[in-house]
């Protein structure tokens, strides 16, 4: 249950990633033009205050890419690109797609088939009551 419950929440977050994001950049601006007014005020001059706090706050984009590990949907968003991916690939070949569509048929069916013979010859038991005491006749 708890599984289902982190993908959906994944889900939620990867539909709402553009709003996250743009979250995410307004507090971070935030945080720099904070850091900024506290250099301002501390006697540096606006340029060197700026460039202080970008300094200090960091790689930017090293934060922003620890945030977006911590939604926990790298995975889902890397799904969702790499079916993206496979379905353009096979669109652009359709006769691989073709090919690779009815390998998979005949062999699924072929598959399907030899169980179902093999489920009705060898795992299920005879319709009769004491199979085992049946004989053979020969003439």
């Amino acid at each position: 249950m708890k599984f289902l419950r982190i993908c959906w929440l994944g889900f939620c977050a990867l539909l709402r990633k553009q709003r996250l994001d743009a979250d995410m950049n307004k507090e971070m601006r935030s945080h720099i033009e904070m850091q900024t007014q506290e250099n301002i005020d501390a006697g540096m001059s606006p340029e060197e205050a700026r460039y202080a706090a970008l300094r200090q706050f960091g790689c930017a984009e090293s934060i922003k890419e620890t945030c977006r590990e911590q939604r926990g949907i790298g995975w889902l968003e890397n799904l969702a690109r790499d079916t993206h991916f496979a379905l353009r690939q096979l669109l652009k070949n359709p006769v691989f797609t073709a090919v690779t569509v009815l390998t998979l048929a005949l062999g699924i069916g072929a598959t399907s088939s030899v169980f179902t013979l093999v489920q009705g010859v060898l795992l299920t038991p005879p319709p009769y009551p004491r199979p085992g005491r049946s004989a053979r006749l020969r003439t």
